[in-house]
């Protein structure tokens, strides 16, 4: 296997933007971000920032800079469909100083879902409405991501050298979109790999713990260990996450695998390792 030369510039940062009153509102529960950020950890994408804004231009444009600070990488959810208070972008257009301009490859995009919303009895009408047509208003130079499930296409271009792309809210066209093309994208330009073991510890209190994971990623600086205890009182098991982000996979995996084995040392208490 070859190494892949670990470059900060090059390692993708991931930021989330959550788009919807809605989902502040509490009147719906925002999973898509969870769903997001399970994909990226899968593939050993590091995950940076997330940040849920209402329906409000001024909101967008401000997360979408403060998660560029940080980030390479920009994945936003909601505001892309026909109605007055998706306007994700809007907000994005006056963010980066680019004008909104009708994509022709957006627009065939969808006519072709109105098309076969209305053969399968969903909508009314086929016909492309003015709010219809919003849906194909796209930032300048970029690029249409097809939406093979409901009407409004994913977008993504490029922003200050940062990579953006802007999904649908609604979780089957947002997973739909991310399997066709952000997944793809992600696999081909990732430099990292990513290896984790969740281990069992038969402690019941966590600051009992805490200690020994202090002291293992001392000695294991490349090393992330996470303790998560149950409901005092109802378990006498705490779960403990270790993993290690890099180029050379092997690697990762003995570094999880003896920062396990000092853990077991320090605690002098066996481990059961969870498939």
């Amino acid at each position: 296997m070859n190494v892949v030369e670990d470059n900060p510039s090059d390692q993708l940062k991931v930021g989330i933007l959550v788009i919807g009153n809605e989902v502040l509102n509490g009147i719906i529960l925002d999973t898509n971000s969870n769903w997001i950020e399970k994909r990226l950890s899968e593939i050993g994408v590091e995950m940076r920032r997330l940040v849920a804004v209402l329906d409000e231009i001024d909101e967008i444009g401000k997360a979408l800079h403060f998660i560029l600070e940080e980030c390479n990488v920009i994945i936003t959810s909601g505001g892309l469909g026909p109605t007055h208070d998706d306007m994700t972008m809007k907000a994005i257009s006056l963010a980066i100083n680019r004008p909104l301009v009708e994509n022709p490859d957006a627009l065939e995009i969808v006519i072709k879902q109105y098309k076969m919303l209305h053969e399968r009895g969903i909508v009314a009408s086929s016909h492309i409405t003015e709010s219809r047509k919003k849906m194909s208003l796209l930032p300048k130079d970029s690029t249409p991501l097809d939406n093979t499930v409901g009407g409004a296409p994913g977008i993504m271009f490029e922003y200050k050298g940062a990579k953006i792309f802007c999904l649908p809210g609604v979780p089957s066209e947002l997973k739909d979109i991310w399997a066709r093309s952000i997944h793809p994208w992600l696999e081909e330009n990732n430099k990292q790999a990513y290896y984790e073991e969740i281990v069992e510890f038969p402690f019941r209190d966590e600051s009992a713990f805490a200690p020994h994971i202090d002291s293992v990623m001392k000695s294991h600086d490349t090393v992330w260990i996470k303790s998560m205890p149950k409901t005092y009182g109802t378990s006498k098991v705490l779960m403990v996450w270790v993993s290690c982000r890099g180029p050379y996979l092997p690697e990762l995996e003995s570094q999880v695998k003896s920062a396990i084995c000092e853990l077991e040392k320090l605690s002098k208490l066996k481990t059961q390792i969870i498939d």
